[in-house]
């Protein structure tokens, strides 16, 4: 039975709170605050005891439900987070979703796992990551996608996402399309991409970047290693001549002729498995 005593309502739509938590949906605000929001019962389960939780929102439906959405606020609440009901309309402001759950979790995007690697410290950060499985993003701009691309990094066994110049980590289109493995991994956020190849290079690994080459590698039949570190470009351009240049060798997925690119997403995906499976053996 929960403990109404424990929760402030909230009714109106253009209270300080609810305007504060609707601007959480730009990413200036987001960097200002340090705060970003997690929609649904699938992510608050999987941040509930992996990150810190300032605030459970529940929509007074979900509130006079009960049931799950209810209960990871409360577990929340347990471990120090504000427990607030939003009215419908205010809870309606808030929500990124076209179809809510009732349950929000705001949170703060200063952990550990996410780290900033400024540019001179390549060469350190590279060695502190040696015993790690990493993927390289370049540019990947669409939120949906980067999300997506944690997802199968998450599943594929990669310890830690390296980006540089990509989509808001924290966006809540990155954040839902990860399905939660965005507290799982861990990130690092490069400001110099090829000083960054040419660190992990001096660290012994080999970097491949997903291209198209006049000797580039086959995916399927190169025999990737466990300590390669595939890079994966923009959706539209591809990598850089930069980091082309920096890398060991492309690496080029088989498709149909007449087949241009695939999604950064879906190649993310196909590298991952080979990689996955080469580690595996």
């Amino acid at each position: 039975m929960k403990n109404e005593a424990r929760f402030e309502h909230i009714t109106a739509r253009t209270g300080e709170t609810v305007t504060m938590l609707s601007k959480l949906r730009d990413a200036k605000y987001r960097r200002e605050t340090g705060l970003f929001l997690a929609e649904g019962i699938k992510l608050a389960e999987e941040a509930l005891g992996r990150r810190q939780v300032v605030c459970a929102l529940l929509s007074e439906e979900a509130y006079a439900a009960g049931g799950k959405p209810l209960a990871l606020a409360e577990a929340a609440g347990d471990k120090g987070a504000r427990l607030v009901v939003l009215s419908s309309g205010a809870f309606e402001k808030v929500s990124t979703e076209m179809a809510p759950q009732g349950l929000v979790f705001v949170l703060r995007t200063d952990d550990p796992a996410h780290e900033n690697v400024p540019a001179g410290a390549e060469k350190e950060a590279a060695d502190r990551y040696c015993g790690e499985r990493l993927l390289m993003l370049s540019d990947v701009r669409d939120p949906g996608n980067l999300g997506t691309v944690l997802r199968s990094a998450s599943a594929f066994g990669i310890d830690r996402v390296i980006l540089s110049g990509c989509a808001d980590l924290f966006s809540p289109k990155t954040v839902r399309a990860s399905m939660g493995a965005l507290f799982r991994l861990r990130t690092a956020t490069v400001e110099d991409p090829a000083a960054f190849i040419r660190a992990l290079q001096g660290a012994g690994r080999r970097v491949l970047a997903t291209a198209l080459g006049e000797h580039s590698l086959t995916l399927g039949s190169c025999g990737l290693e466990k300590t390669d570190v595939p890079v994966i470009g923009n959706e539209g351009h591809g990598l850089s001549p930069e980091l082309l240049g920096a890398a060991d060798a492309t690496l080029l997925i088989p498709m149909a002729p007449g087949t241009e690119s695939l999604n950064a997403g879906v190649a993310a995906s196909l590298v991952l498995w080979e990689y996955f499976r080469a580690a595996a053996d």
